[in-house]
């Protein structure tokens, strides 16, 4: 429910009325404001009028070719300085949602699959100008590690053989057998997670982009424990 101390204020058009109100209150003139804010003085004189009506007070008193705010007036100016000083530091805030932030694509992965990230990184920024992407190298450890704890969306690693990591915590892997390396390799994700964007776009990318039948007809599997 409105605060009934409030119901005065909700009126339609209210806001432009109080930015007229300020650029005339500050420029001392119903001229200058019009220039300022690109609107004609009727209406600038009009929204004035309309905003002492809703208030019920006089807003200004003329004195010479001046228009100076009577004691209403200034308070309500000082109002109006809060209220755009509160918008500007909203807007500052949603301007920084707006931004366009590319995702990070994190990958971790062994000295001998580096060739084979390094290619498939290259494709993915080929088909993504402005992608930016961070590698990780490290042991089998470390990156199944990384990988679980976060710190890495994605992360290569062999086939062959178990680890206790992939018991401890279901990984949803990409067979990349198809790629002309010598050994076999997996592209692992945690199951549990959604991958961000980058990451999703990354590993239908890398099925689309091996060399050979086998791994553009490889499907993705989940190793439960």
């Amino acid at each position: 429910m409105l605060r009934p101390a409030l119901r005065r204020y909700f009126r339609h058009g209210l806001f432009p009325q109080l930015m007229v109100f300020e650029a005339v209150a500050r420029l001392r003139g119903a001229t200058r404001a019009a220039e300022e804010l690109h609107l004609a003085q009727p209406t600038v004189s009009t929204q004035l009028s309309k905003l002492s009506d809703t208030l019920g007070l006089a807003l200004f008193e003329q004195r010479g070719r001046s228009l100076e705010p009577t004691r209403a007036g200034k308070e309500l100016q000082a109002a109006c300085e809060e209220l755009i000083a509160l918008l500007e530091r909203t807007e500052a805030r949603l301007a920084a949602l707006r931004a366009v932030r590319p995702d990070i694509l994190r990958i971790g992965t062994l000295p001998g699959a580096q060739g084979l990230t390094a290619r498939l990184i290259a494709t993915y920024c080929l088909r993504h100008p402005g992608a930016r992407v961070d590698v990780h190298v490290g042991d089998q450890d470390e990156v199944l590690a990384r990988l679980l704890s976060g710190k890495d969306d994605l992360c290569l690693y062999p086939a062959s053989g178990d680890h206790p990591a992939l018991a401890m915590s279901p990984i949803v892997t990409l067979d990349a057998q198809g790629f002309p390396l010598l050994r076999e390799w997996r592209i692992g994700r945690p199951r549990a997670v959604p991958p961000p964007p980058a990451a999703e776009i990354f590993l239908r990318e890398a099925v689309e982009n091996a060399e050979g039948p086998a791994a553009a007809a490889t499907p993705i599997t989940a190793y439960t424990s």
